[in-house]
């Protein structure tokens, strides 16, 4: 039988990150340091960007064009 480590004892969200991944965000939740940079990429792939290297310029441009091609949602006072 194998030895209990720290990883066993760890939330599954969290099993295989180091603690130098994390950081508390404000609000006190414990968060990956690297989310905004891997939003980024999950962004460039859901707009179908396959390039390995990109510019995030060239990400909020994509997502500029898809949201040009959506119509304008009212706001919540205004009547549909």
């Amino acid at each position: 039988m194998r030895e209990v480590t720290e990883r066993d004892l760890r939330h599954p969200r969290f099993a295989e990150g180091e603690p130098s991944d994390y950081e508390f965000r404000s609000d006190g939740a414990i968060v990956r340091k690297d989310r905004w940079e891997m939003a980024i990429h999950a962004i460039k792939s859901a707009v179908g960007d396959p390039r390995r290297e990109f510019e995030v310029a060239d990400v909020v441009s994509a997502v500029k064009a898809l949201v040009a091609q959506i119509e304008g949602q009212p706001a919540p006072d205004e009547e549909p």
